[in-house]
Formats: C-alpha cells, structure tokens, sequence
C-alpha cells in the first residue's frame, strides 16, 4: 500500500516528533528530510563535493550522531543553497515518498514542492518561545 503523509513547518515546532509517532503507529518508513541537507554536509566536511555526497547518500548515512552538531548545521545552511545539491535530494525524497509499506516525510516544503499530491498533509506550529526553548535543549543535549 503506497501511502504518504507529508509533514511541514518550522524548525522545532514537533514535526519530528508527530512524524515519527505516525509512522510507528501505521508502519510506515520514516524520513526527517532536514537530516538528508546535514548528511551531505557531514560529507562535504570530510572533502566531498557537495553534489556527489547528495546523490551517493543512503539511509545509514543519517544515523550520524554528529549530525546535529553546530559545524554540521551551519554547512548544512551552506549546501541547501546549491541547486544541483536541492535537486538531487528532491529526487530522493520523492523516490522515497513511494515506498511501498507507505512513508511520512518531515521538512520544509515537504507538502507543496516534495509531496504535492501526499495522501494526507500537515502543518505543525508552535509558538517562538516553545520552538526557542526546543531548538535550547537539543543545542545542550
């Protein structure tokens, strides 16, 4: 049954944590698209172009507990910005909306540029404070 559910919103406001829930509740593969852009600048770090890290990577690579790491994200933003590096991990994503068992895909523009015809579509909100106070603690932990 090939199914998708698209999750949306700003950084920190529970779109993780709502997308995870479901996909362990109904089964479905699970993907937090944000950590595809840290991926390849996990990568880029180690001296790979940004272009190949985004078409070699694969699943294990976003197991990385570095991954969250200030350096990583702040690559991250830089490797975002190439467009040959957005459309080969626009390519995967898609590519992995189509999973069989059904998937839930969490990230910016998941809805309206990743997924635009999803089964099911959300946006996730919180206020400033609470996306503050979780953006905090992930920093500390």
């Amino acid at each position: 049954m090939e199914f998708t559910v698209a999750i949306d919103g700003p950084a920190a406001s529970g779109k993780g944590t709502v997308a995870r829930t479901l996909a362990t509740r109904f089964g479905f593969a699970y993907l937090d698209t944000g950590l595809l852009y840290r991926a390849t600048a996990r990568k880029t770090l180690d001296g790979y172009d940004p272009v190949v890290a985004a078409k070699a990577l694969n699943l294990e690579d976003l197991d990385g507990d570095d991954l969250r790491l200030p350096d990583v994200a702040q690559a991250a933003s830089r490797v975002a910005a190439n467009e040959d590096v957005r459309a080969a991990l626009l390519e995967y994503q898609r590519n992995f909306a189509e999973q069989p068992c059904g998937a839930v895909l969490d990230g910016r523009d998941i809805g309206s540029v990743i997924c635009p015809s999803a089964d099911v579509k959300l946006f996730i909100t919180a206020s400033e404070v609470v996306r503050a106070n979780r953006r905090l603690e992930e920093l500390l932990g």
